[in-house]
């Protein structure tokens, strides 16, 4: 009943491995983790240095006011608590994907209560370090949840067009969303129904038109307005919700066909397309609401990746994006905590409208299918249980048994024997067609010596009787027929009647003679013929089994998807070559438009990331870094597009083929 199954979602546990690989895999924290090396390097300079000045400064015993006392020192807990919170001392990038930004809000809050304008020199420094450690963390939390989110939405869309593209799937998700569906449109019914009615019926209006008329008139009035207002209400009701809120479903909506039967045909097809169109309408808008967010996502992404080129310092260049993606004023007081507060209640959100319906929602009719029909029907496996095994081992295990012992083992063993000629295949024993042909020579020749027939030797009987050739009796033979009764009595032509049948004998056994030697000489390929068909079915499973198929991991469809990353990648570098040579033509002819960026460096950061992400299961384990460093090489910002659609070349023909 789960038609699919995202590959991960917000409270996954492999969360946190995809944010480490998000984090490893992109031009902004990559941007981000060198200014933090940069970073940490002048901190640890910075700090040295101001030990030996405080060392110097005990020396000469200089002393400051209170205030300046209290101030310094708060500074320096709020920055001790950022720099052991980074753990600057053993620096590890990876850790930073896991930073928790509320531990971060709560260091960064006790600055609130420090007076920056009572501050020194060093003070102020030390300031300008703690907002720019912040400033990083924000970035690089902002951006890996940006990346993060926007694959969920990815995800979530490749749910909802598995569904939109199999009426199989959309009939099972009518059924799994009906009971939920219908509350909802029972409450909806109910609230509009009464907000119609209560539009309809003013009871004061005739009150006051009425105050001389009997009661009974008053009564039966109200009572016919009331009517009037429920018959009213129930078909503006209707209306509303079936031809105003939901004009794909109108089946109450009149028709421009003039015969009945084409609108009894329509009500019909209407009646029985309703599930599909209810749940179309339902898909559409999620997947439009997944785009919507998709494109937010990617433009911030895009602002991200394009400030990469910039050689500003940090505070010069990250400050004035984040505020710009989270919206916050520029020129406003206390921006950093504004930031802080936007990032954190951006990490926490959570695409709920979009995404997958919930266990239950999903199982329903298989729990109360369970809950229903398993305790009884456990109790009929469990006395019959002795009846389904016989069953399974007459219909299943014996076929099985006797499909590989008698088509298999036994055809082998006898395509063995074959080769080790242990077994011929004979019709007629070794010497009983030599005993055959002897008796014939010997017939032959006694019956020559009793007939007085003159030279006449064995060999050359044996020779006759090899080439089949009978003469020296035959003319004997056709002497004798012409007086059978003479000869029959006398019995020399019933022993030339007999030497014939002995002929036939010898004739018959030489045929049967030669038809045994072609069976032997065949021997080998009557073995494989009978072996064929077992080896024939074991093949084909052994190819369903082994041979590369379109691996479905989570529900998704991974090499299609690989390949139609692959293919959006190759497709943004053009687009990108493209709008580069625009801008060049602007600059060599001076115009002064402007084109308008699209966030194709945001996209095609996503799809890396996500074909980093969905082919690990096809990529074998010995190319994965080659795999993950060809990719990234497409993010490099030192290589010009042309060089990049060479490594997409190049990534097609090198791993193109575990895609197919």
């Amino acid at each position: 009943m789960d038609i699919l199954s995202l590959g991960f979602t917000l409270n996954s546990k492999k969360s946190n491995k995809i944010i480490k690989i998000i984090n490893n895999n992109n031009r902004i924290s990559l941007a981000i983790k060198t200014k933090f090396e940069k970073l940490n390097s002048y901190t640890k300079q910075y700090l040295s240095t101001q030990y030996q000045s405080q060392q110097l400064q005990k020396q000469q015993k200089v002393n400051s006011s209170q205030i300046q006392s209290t101030t310094n020192e708060s500074l320096q807990e709020v920055f001790k608590e950022i720099y052991f919170l980074i753990d600057c001392e053993n620096f590890k990038f990876d850790k930073l994907s896991n930073l928790n930004l509320l531990s971060l809000q709560q260091i960064y809050s006790k600055l609130d209560f420090i007076n920056i304008k009572n501050l020194t020199k060093d003070d102020k420094i030390l300031l300008d370090l703690i907002n720019e450690y912040v400033i990083l963390l924000t970035s690089l939390k902002l951006s890996n949840s940006l990346i993060l989110k926007t694959l969920i939405l990815k995800n979530q869309e490749i749910y909802w067009l598995n569904i939109s593209n199999s009426i199989i799937n959309k009939l099972i998700y009518f059924i799994q969303t009906l009971p939920i569906n219908s509350i909802n449109f029972s409450i909806d019914i109910f609230k509009k129904t009464n907000k119609i009615l209560s539009n309809n019926f003013k009871l004061n209006d005739i009150q006051d038109e009425e105050e001389n008329q009997s009661f009974i008139k008053i009564k039966f009035k109200q009572l016919k307005r009331l009517s009037h207002a429920v018959y009213k209400s129930i078909f503006q009701t209707i209306e509303v919700l079936f031809v105003q809120d939901n004009p794909v479903i109108a089946l109450l909506s009149k028709t421009d066909s003039k015969t009945s039967f084409s609108s009894i045909k329509y009500y019909i097809t209407s009646f029985i397309k309703f599930p599909i169109t209810i749940v179309n309408k339902d898909i559409n808008n999620k997947l439009s609401l997944i785009k919507k967010e998709i494109k937010s996502n990617t433009i911030d992404i895009n602002t991200l990746v394009t400030s990469q080129s910039s050689s500003s310092p940090l505070s010069d260049n990250y400050l004035p994006i984040l505020t710009k993606i989270l919206q916050i004023d520029e020129n406003g007081s206390k921006q950093i905590n504004q930031i802080i507060e936007s990032v954190i209640k951006f990490d926490s959100k959570q695409y709920t409208k979009t995404s997958k319906p919930s266990f239950l929602t999903r199982y329903w009719v298989l729990i109360i299918l369970f809950i229903r029909y398993a305790p009884s029907q456990s109790k009929k496996i469990y006395n019959n249980k002795q009846e389904i095994i016989n069953w399974i081992q007459y219909n299943g295990i014996e076929p099985i048994k006797g499909f590989f012992i008698n088509w298999v083992i036994k055809p082998i063993n006898e395509m063995l024997n074959i080769l080790r000629s242990d077994n011929e295949i004979t019709i007629t024993t070794k010497d009983s067609l030599k005993s055959d042909i002897n008796s014939l020579e010997k017939m032959i020749y006694e019956f020559t010596i009793d007939n007085n027939i003159k030279n006449v030797t064995p060999t050359e009987i044996n020779q006759d009787v090899k080439n089949g050739d009978l003469k020296i009796i035959m003319s004997r033979y056709e002497n004798e027929i012409r007086k059978p009764i003479k000869y029959l009595i006398n019995g020399s032509l019933l022993r030339l009647i007999l030497i014939q049948v002995q002929k036939g004998k010898v004739d018959g056994g030489v045929a049967i003679n030669g038809i045994d030697k072609l069976l032997k000489s065949q021997q080998l390929v009557f073995g494989i013929v009978s072996m064929s068909p077992s080896i024939i079915i074991l093949y084909q499973l052994y190819n369903y089994f082994t041979s590369s198929k379109p691996l479905i991991v989570n529900g998704k469809q991974l090499s299609i998807i690989c390949l139609k990353s692959l293919n959006n990648i190759e497709n943004l570098l053009i687009l990108l070559d493209y709008e580069e040579e625009e801008r060049n033509k602007l600059k060599q002819y001076q115009d002064q438009k402007q084109i308008e960026l699209k966030p194709y460096e945001g996209e095609l950061l996503i799809e890396i990331i996500n074909l980093i992400l969905n082919s690990q299961p096809l990529i074998p384990k010995e190319l994965q870094n080659d795999w993950i460093f060809d990719l990234n090489e497409i993010n490099n910002n030192s290589y010009s597009i042309k060089i990049k659609l060479n490594l997409i070349s190049k990534i097609w023909n090198m791993y193109g083929s575990y895609f197919k």
